[in-house]
């Protein structure tokens, strides 16, 4: 058994920390950083995508904490009371069915787990807005980020090993 030194420390701690930028921000591409990390070959994609997961899943984990928290304030709520006498037009009243019909989906005891899966492991439905919806329903957040932590590593190891494996091809 080997300890770790401090050039794996360093790159496991970066990659956490993209992880969580790029689950909170999602212009910034986590299945990018994996690839060029194994294109510099700067540490294994084993490594390498444990971080990144890591990461994304305590990104996601802030998410879907923000939105359970925000649902509860008091200050959120009186704010999105609408007025009374404001007309609400077609389109928000649309919007608001497949919203609520989204919430119950992701909030059943049945199905929102496996959403969750699928959403990590594959990117859709987008991690992003399920993390977002899983916050609004009475999803226990310990699940949450077990399941995404799971999912998010199968992803990065799948990119990272696919990628090394096409390297070990072409050359």
């Amino acid at each position: 058994m080997s300890v770790l030194g401090w050039p794996e420390v360093v790159t496991l701690l970066t990659s956490v920390g993209f992880g969580v930028v790029s689950a909170v921000f999602p212009v910034v591409n986590a299945e990018a950083y994996v690839v060029a990390s194994q294109v510099s070959a700067v540490a294994g994609p084993v490594s390498i995508a444990i971080g990144v997961a890591l990461g994304q899943a305590v990104g996601k984990l802030l998410l879907f904490l923000a939105v359970r928290r925000g649902r509860e304030s008091r200050l959120l709520r009186r704010r999105h009371d609408p007025p009374a006498n404001r007309p609400v037009g077609a389109l928000r009243t649309r919007l608001k069915i497949w919203i609520a019909w989204l919430l119950a989906l992701v909030g059943n005891p049945r199905w929102g787990l496996p959403i969750v899966a699928i959403a990590a492991v594959s990117g859709l439905p987008p991690l992003y807005a399920v993390s977002l919806l899983a916050g609004a329903t009475k999803m226990r957040a310990a699940w949450f980020v077990l399941v995404v932590a799971a999912g998010r590593l199968t992803r990065f190891v799948l990119v990272a090993l696919g990628i090394g494996g096409l390297q070990h091809w072409l050359v």
